[in-house]
């Protein structure tokens, strides 16, 4: 491990972070570029024009990740979802309900070829890439953000990015990723190239290690950020899931911040499907050393990793990709083996996962400080509602509060908060709102927004492990990792952005396949989620390290049937109370609201009271007092 050197020098980085998650923005442009690129979205299942689809929207995310490093100047409507136009919607609410850009002059481009017109110059030139070796593209995005460059995919078609750009542009190419005619740079053989190291027996991972020299030793990357998104390799397999599922989307905000981009298998126990001759355990070998040099160069603080295993395309047994491992069990390794490292994931997962003008929208001016809509409620309130008798026991039944996720991903809440918060039942059933604190460093709007429309039922908490997705049980039992235990940086991480938007319960403690944590850790979140705590594997409410805790029970499907489940559960209750934390998946709030009128309804004798998530664990912490 490095050390970090002098006490002074330390203090400075320290505030240096801090700065950059929580300090000052940019002021308000005196105008704004949009440029619509929804025509991409709509060609973007296509295999025939898969190949000018990913060429012109990793150029144009390059292009808005640089032209919006300082300020906020390139806007695309690209993302929609539940029916409504994100990107559209986002806009036209700082224009005007928020204020933030209003009367900012929106200044439109009818084309990619207008918007590099408006940017002339701002690029200091090309990264060409390699069609043959995908992981290449990776590199490019990575060599994007730290050298201000645009990548292209070498071709002699003179409808190529590469050919328009250099052609009739005039940029000249800054950083070859494949030889000038079009051979591989990268071949799996002899040694790597630039350097006097041996091949990893592996294009692919010969293109990672070049690039963890070239980009990361040298410190040319932010080491506090890095971008786990799919390589080229998704030109091939455009129908494997939805069309914007190239994520190439998501790569403005990251190249804006200067982060290692990268795609590797987890598993070591298979070859990738991406590359099958590579000698066994070459992909999570160079996974790892990607994360163990981020280690060494941010001195071992926390770790901001994008993205998600693409699971539709590599790495699982999800229909044609061919290898034996499950979705969940990829995401739950990849958590692993990234925690280890001290890093969580802001988990764009399948689905929903394109996101748009984060680079942007991380510009949004936010206060130092975000109280809860709603007061937390009190022990004595709690005694007036009928919960605590007089003698302090908590009153017989089940108490079911509801997590309302996922909400651990940026493109989740982007694309999910205009939808939700115009649902015009929420605020009939008390709903715990998942949503991590730290999607705030690219999605802003989105929490101030719901604080700002929230209902007197509406409560904030944060979803997965807290400020960032990890299993909290490997930042202290490493396995073969050489570092010291990351719980305390973990918990100031939490503390800082906990902190600023009131939240002190942790809707779901994600242990996944990191094991199941302990006392230890429970002591830990009991400095950020004093309030309470859910749990994976736990199997009943109770407290740990000073935290009451109870474990999350996956509720989902046919309202009625949901409601059959929980009166099911309350019958076990009949003379003392019980505990449900019930966790939902992008469920609106009429489901809940149809799930409370199916138990009335159907199941009226259940003693089942729906409480608010500070309640939940509040009556959990004084029912363990009376014992």
């Amino acid at each position: 491990m490095q050390k970090i050197g002098k006490i002074l020098w330390g203090s400075c980085f320290v505030l240096c972070v801090f700065l950059m998650a929580f300090g000052a923005r940019a002021e308000v442009p005196e105008k704004v570029y949009l440029f619509d690129a929804r025509s991409y979205r709509e060609n973007g299942s296509s295999p025939e024009k898969s190949p000018r689809v990913w060429e012109h929207f990793h150029a144009l995310a390059a292009l808005q990740g640089i032209v919006n490093r300082q300020a906020p100047q390139l806007y695309i409507y690209y993302c929609s979802a539940w029916g409504m136009e994100t990107d559209e919607f986002w806009l036209d609410w700082y224009q005007k309900e928020d204020g933030w850009l209003k009367g900012v002059e929106v200044v439109k481009l009818d084309s990619i070829e207008a918007v590099f017109d408006a940017f002339k110059g701002r690029a200091e030139g090309l990264v060409v890439y390699d069609p043959q070796v995908h992981a290449t593209a990776c590199l490019a995005s990575t060599a994007a953000g730290v050298l201000d460059l645009i990548p292209v995919r070498w071709s002699q078609e003179p409808d190529s990015m590469y050919q328009i750009l250099s052609k009739r542009y005039g940029y000249p190419v800054k950083e070859w990723l494949v030889e000038p005619d079009g051979k591989s740079k990268f071949t799996g053989k002899g040694k790597i190239p630039d350097y006097d190291l041996p091949s990893t027996g592996s294009a692919k991972t010969d293109a990672y290690r070049w690039a963890i020299e070239r980009y990361l030793k040298s410190g040319l990357c932010d080491p506090l950020y890095a971008a786990y998104y799919i390589d080229s390799y998704w030109i091939g397999h455009p129908q494997s899931a939805g069309p914007d599922m190239h994520t190439l989307s998501n790569h403005d905000y990251f190249i804006s911040k200067r982060s290692f981009f990268f795609d590797l298998s987890p598993w070591g126990d298979e070859t990738p499907n991406d590359d099958r001759e590579q000698p066994l355990g070459a992909d999570v070998s160079m996974f790892r050393e990607v994360l163990h040099q981020h280690y060494l160069q941010n001195g071992g603080r926390i770790l901001k990793v994008g993205g998600f295993t693409p699971w539709p395309f590599k790495y699982t047994d999800h229909r044609s990709v061919g290898c034996k491992h499950g979705g969940v069990d990829t995401e739950w390794e990849h958590a692993r083996i990234i925690s280890q490292y001290n890093g969580y994931m802001e988990a764009d997962a399948a689905g929903y996962s394109a996101m748009a003008n984060a680079s942007f929208h991380t510009h949004y001016p936010l206060k130092e400080k975000y109280s809860q809509p709603n007061p937390k409620p009190t022990v004595q309130q709690w005694k007036e509602r009928g919960y605590i008798a007089e003698d302090g026991s908590v009153k017989a039944g089940l108490y079911l509060g509801h997590y309302v996720g996922d909400y651990d991903a940026p493109a989740w809440l982007y694309r999910s908060v205009p939808k939700m918060f115009s649902d015009p039942t929420r605020g009939a059933v008390p709903m715990g709102w998942a949503f991590n604190p730290n999607l705030a460093d690219r999605a802003p709007m989105a929490l101030v927004y719901a604080y700002r429309n929230a209902s007197t039922n509406d409560f904030f908490i944060t979803g997965d492990s807290g400020a960032g997705y990890l299993n909290p049980r490997s930042l202290t039992q490493r396995g073969d990792v050489p570092f010291p235990s990351g719980l305390a940086a973990w918990a100031e991480h939490c503390s800082q952005y906990m902190g600023r938007w009131d939240m002190s319960i942790v809707g779901f403690v994600l242990d996944g396949a990191g094991y199941r944590s302990t006392e230890q850790e429970f002591k830990a979140y009991s400095l950020f989620s004093p309030d309470g705590c859910g749990t994976h594997f736990e199997k009943e409410a109770r407290m740990i390290g000073g935290v009451p805790t109870c474990n999350e029970w996956d509720l989902n499907g046919d309202p009625v049937i949901a409601a059959r489940d929980i009166a099911w559960v309350a019958g076990r209750y009949p003379d003392k109370p019980g505990f449900a934390w019930c966790r939902s998946i992008l469920k609106s709030p009429s489901w809940y609201l149809a799930v409370s009128e199916a138990l009335k309804k159907n199941h009226p004798d259940a003693a089942v009271t729906v409480v608010d998530p500070y309640t939940f664990f509040g009556l959990i912490r004084e029912a363990n007092k009376a014992k």
